[in-house]
C-alpha cells in the first residue's frame, strides 16, 4: 500500500462510507494495477479502522464490479480484458455522448473558460511529462461537462464506467511516458480542442460527436498496448 492515497479517516461521515470513498475515488483515479491486491486486515491497519467498515466498503465496491473478492476475503483489482475493455468504451461512448450533448445548453462563456484552462493544462502536462497531472486534468475536463448535463442518473452511469475503467487508466499511464517523446505527443489534446471549437457554435451533435471520438481514440490506444502485452 505505499505510496498509495489512502488516509485514516474520520468525520461525520460513517466509517464504512469514508473507507469506500476513497477507495473508490483511488480506483477511478487508476492508483491500482489489474490483478493488485490486498486484505482486509492490510486496509484496515492502513486506515487505521476495524475490519467491518473495510468489508463492508468492498463488498459494496464488488457489487459495482470494480473488484472482486476471493474466496479467502482477500479483495483485487480485475485483470485488463479487450472484451470488457470494447464494452465499457461501447457504453461510455453511449452514456457520455447523451450527456455532452444534453450539457452543450447549459455551458456559459465561464464554463467555456474554465474548460480552455483545462485544455491548456492537458498539453502542458502532455510537453512536460507529468503523465499523473494529465489524466487528472482529463478527469475534470469531462466532469465539469458531464455535471453540466444536470442528469444524476447519467452522472451515476458514468461515474461506474469510469469507476470500472481504473485498471485501464493505470495500464494505459504507465505505458504513456515512450509514447510522449513520440510524434503522437500534442494528439492527446485534438478531441478537447475539437469540443471547444463546437461549443463556440452551440454545435451539440459536433460537441457530442468529438467527445465519441475522445473515448474511442483511447479504446484504440489501449488495443494497441494489450496487442502489444499479449506479443
Amino acid at each position: 500500500m505505499t505510496g498509495k492515497p489512502l488516509k485514516p479517516v474520520a468525520g461525520r461521515k460513517t466509517v464504512q462510507d469514508q473507507v469506500y470513498d476513497q477507495l473508490r475515488e483511488a480506483l477511478m483515479s487508476g492508483a491500482f494495477k489489474a490483478r493488485e491486491s490486498f486484505t482486509i486486515a492490510s486496509l484496515a491497519d492502513h486506515f487505521q479502522t476495524s475490519h467491518m467498515p473495510v468489508r463492508e466498503a468492498l463488498r459494496r465496491l464488488a457489487a459495482e464490479n470494480a473488484l472482486r473478492i476471493s474466496p479467502s476475503g482477500t479483495a483485487f483489482v480485475p485483470d485488463l480484458s479487450p472484451e470488457e475493455l470494447d464494452d465499457i468504451s461501447r457504453a461510455r461512448v453511449i452514456i457520455e455522448g447523451a450527456a455532452a450533448e444534453l450539457a452543450v445548453p447549459n455551458l456559459t462563456a465561464e464554463d467555456r473558460r474554465a474548460l480552455a484552462v483545462l485544455v491548456d493544462e492537458h498539453r502542458a502536462n502532455g510537453i512536460s511529462g507529468d503523465i499523473a497531472a494529465m489524466a487528472a486534468v482529463n478527469r475534470r475536463f469531462h466532469f465539469h461537462i458531464y455535471g453540466a448535463a444536470r442528469s444524476p442518473i447519467l452522472m451515476s452511469h458514468i461515474e461506474n464506467l469510469w469507476l470500472r475503467s481504473g485498471p485501464y487508466v493505470r495500464f494505459l499511464s504507465d505505458r504513456m511516458g515512450a509514447l510522449l517523446q513520440t510524434d503522437h505527443n500534442g494528439q492527446f489534446t485534438r478531441h478537447h480542442e475539437a469540443m471547444l471549437e463546437a461549443l463556440d457554435r452551440q454545435d451539440a451533435p459536433g460537441f457530442r460527436a468529438a467527445m465519441e471520438k475522445d473515448i474511442t481514440a483511447t479504446r484504440d490506444l489501449l488495443h494497441r498496448f494489450l496487442d502489444d502485452r499479449a506479443a
